[in-house]
């Protein structure tokens, strides 16, 4: 496997063994490089189970610690990644179209500087929504992580996609949805899963608020990101 990779993909996950192997089966069946990626998880330290699962087909990072809000888990996952670029991935998910790796890729190459976000057809909430967001590292760097850690299930995709829309308003279109490329979510609320215990949100009222909250600090990381762009000279540090 390369020394460095490519993609590195931020799992939070509990108690789903089999939708955690149906998932990395379903990347070694469709990844054009599988080789280039990493997957980091974050585990539970009391769910043995999961800290037992193993998939040597694909390269793997695990943390261990206490259950966090999702922005913690995400954060420590992203503070572990080696990849130079950043995707948010679900285990109830199913990647579908063949190559859909490359396919994220050659949209970064088009771009002359790595600031950027692109998502795939989640079969779900498609293009109104990145449910799975692929960032450069550069990007992440920018926003200082890939979100708040205020938040604990919801709202980390919505605050991603408010940071690019508010770009978008400053004249840069940066987001970039793969109608093509499906990454299917199989979530409860599309009727692909049974409830369990994942699934339970009990603070959306507080994810609510810490996104009204953040909302000044994103229009300040969209205006970073726009003088970015527009410095001919910038490249990542």
């Amino acid at each position: 496997m390369p020394t460095t990779p490519v993609i590195s993909l931020l799992l939070p996950t509990r108690g789903r063994v089999e939708p955690l192997r149906r998932l990395f089966d379903s990347i070694g069946e469709t990844a054009d490089r599988p080789d280039s990626l990493e997957v980091v998880l974050f585990l539970d330290s009391d769910d043995t189970a999961s800290q037992s699962f193993d998939y040597p087909e694909l390269s793997l990072k695990r943390i261990v610690g206490q259950r966090a809000t999702m922005g913690t888990m995400v954060q420590a996952c992203y503070e572990a990644a080696a990849g130079e670029y950043i995707m948010l991935m679900n285990d109830d998910v199913i990647c579908r179209t063949r190559g859909w790796d490359v396919r994220i890729l050659e949209v970064f190459d088009r771009l002359a500087d790595p600031i950027g976000m692109v998502w795939c057809n989640d079969l779900y909430r498609g293009p109104a929504m990145p449910n799975f967001p692929i960032l450069s590292r550069s990007t992440c760097e920018i926003m200082g992580g890939v979100c708040p850690q205020d938040y604990h299930r919801d709202y980390v995709d919505t605050h991603l996609y408010d940071v690019f829309r508010k770009l978008e308003r400053l004249g840069h279109r940066r987001w970039f949805y793969l109608p093509d490329v499906v990454i299917e979510h199989c979530h409860v609320e599309a009727g692909k899963a049974a409830f369990d215990a994942t699934y339970h949100k009990p603070r959306m009222v507080g994810d609510e608020l810490a996104y009204i909250a953040w909302d000044e600090n994103r229009q300040i990381v969209a205006e970073t990101m726009a003088r970015a762009i527009e410095d001919a000279t910038w490249s990542a540090s």
